[in-house]
Order: C-alpha cells, then structure tokens, then sequence
C-alpha cells in the first residue's frame, strides 16, 4: 500500500506520541512525553508567550504506511496584523516534522503535503524547526539526521546559527563556593534567581527553571529543568562566578528532586569560555541543534 497522509485523528494519538518519544529519546535520555502532552502542543503553546499568540491558524498532518503512522508534522499559519513581528507576519512554519529513520519515502510525501497545505496560505515565508514540547528538542538536532536529510533533499536553506545543549547531574555540580560571597534567591524573569555577592559588589546571577511543566505529566525517569540566564558580571571571570553559581542552583534543585541541569551554548551568544567551564564541570553534550531553516517562496 503507497503512503496515506492525511489530517491528524485522535485515534492517530498514541502511535503519534510514540513516533514524537523516538526523536524526544534521542536528545534526553530516559524521557517520554504524555500523549496529553504531544496532544495539547497540537491545540496551543502557553509557553511560548511571544510567538504563540501570533498563530492563526495550526494543522497537524500524519504519513501513514499500512495504518502505521510513520511521519507527522504541525503547521501553523501566523497572523498578519500589526502585532505580529516582521519575518513572522503572514509566515508559516512547520514547527516540528518527525519521521521514522526507516520510513525515507513516505517523509518526502509527508513533507510535500505539508508545503501543498502551507501553499495556500500564500505566507511571506516558510520556516521549519524541530520544536517538541521537551527541553533541548528544537532546531534540527544532530541525532535527527534523516530529518536534516529530507529538509536539504527538499530545497530548505538553513542553517543560520548552531546551538549546544549539555546536561549534568546537579549532585555533580555542588561544592563550589567562593569564600566571602553570598547568595541571594529572588523570584526571577525566566525561573528562580540566585545572586552572587561580595562586600566589594555583585559578581553575576543565575535562573533555573522548576519542574518542567510538560516533563511532570510524563512517563520521565528523571527529573530535568534548565538554566534560563547565567551572567557574570566581568566576564574574565567566568572560570570562578560560574562553578559557585551552578553550586547554588544545583544545591536549591535537589532539594526538590530536580537531579538534571540543561545548559546551552551558542558562539554568537557566549564567550568560549563558557563552554570550556560547563565540560570542565562535567556537563555532556547532549546535542548541536541548528535553527534558522527556511524555504524560499
């Protein structure tokens, strides 16, 4: 039988949540999303307080081979009025495309039926991603080859910037203190804050996430939260305000189970130095994700 694709059914849902926990597996190791989970991502993102609002209109396409779902794909159409920003004004996306590694031709019909639907949205642009609702899961991670493969095959351009996400145990990360400074935790922007200070000044602060809201309705073997910002304050540094930063952070996680920290790093964002710090901390690479893919209208 030649590949179906279609509109996504709710009968679909629990083979679609399989074929999203494949991809999920292969950046965060032990973590499977709940079907509520890959379902609601379908409906809306609350988290994406920015961009969410912006989409008009979403659509969620499945490849099937012998009733197997094999590939799947979301699509949103952004607005185009004044509150949209530009670039996404009148934009679509495939905010996420995930295919099974063995399943090469029925992803080119996947993604050909996507472009068909995105087509009569006569959008301003096409953007592709790979966000699924887990930390560390977007862009286009280096563990998702055979998706990178049918985006190039396809004619998409991209990417325009790299990022590395590295995780670490938060037992691992505690014990580093710099002698005369204090700590002061603060509800912050992105999460909870932790301030580095001296009598002489503020050596640079740090925010955590909690729980990650989609992982505490998920079948995780672990906990996972990530760091939202992480500044110091010279940035020569860096080699000694970051090891007491992620003490302190690590040390207020485990208190309440969180037993996973979540970094990122992006050459145009952060000094070399700061990579060199998390591997000298015992972060691994989890990942090298590429964003910025798109199609030329």
């Amino acid at each position: 039988m030649s590949t179906i694709v279609r509109e996504f059914q709710r009968s679909d849902r629990d083979q679609l949540t399989a074929l999203v926990n494949l991809h999920v597996a292969s950046v965060l190791p032990g973590v499977a999303l709940s079907t509520n989970v890959v379902l609601s991502q379908l409906e809306r993102e609350p988290g994406e307080i920015i961009v969410d609002p912006w989409v008009a209109e979403r659509c969620c396409v499945v490849a099937l081979d012998n009733d197997a779902v094999v590939g799947a794909a979301l699509l949103h159409r952004f607005g185009d009025g004044g509150e949209v920003r530009d670039g996404y004004r009148a934009a679509a996306e495939i905010r996420w495309i995930v295919v099974a590694p063995t399943a090469a031709a029925a992803g080119q019909d996947l993604l050909a039926a996507a472009l068909s639907i995105i087509e009569t949205w006569n959008p301003s642009h096409i953007y592709v991603d790979g966000s699924l609702p887990a930390p560390g899961c977007y862009g286009i991670p280096d563990s998702w080859p055979h998706v990178r493969r049918l985006l190039t095959d396809a004619g998409f351009d991209g990417p325009t910037r790299t990022e590395t996400v590295v995780a670490a145990r938060c037992d691992a990360l505690v014990g580093h203190h710099i002698e005369g400074a204090e700590v002061r935790r603060s509800v912050g922007v992105l999460g909870t804050r932790f301030d580095l200070v001296t009598a002489d000044g503020h050596l640079g602060y740090i925010e955590v996430g909690e729980i990650d809201q989609a992982l505490a309705r998920s079948a995780a073997g672990t906990t996972w939260t990530d760091v939202g910002n992480l500044f110091a304050t010279e940035s020569e540094a860096l080699p000694t305000v970051m090891p007491a930063l992620l003490s302190a952070a690590a040390e207020w996680l485990l208190l309440g189970g969180i037993d996973r920290l979540i970094d990122y790093y992006a050459d145009d964002v952060h000094p070399p130095a700061y990579l060199a710090v998390l591997h000298q901390l015992g972060f691994t690479r989890l990942t090298t994700n590429e964003r910025g893919w798109s199609l030329s209208v």
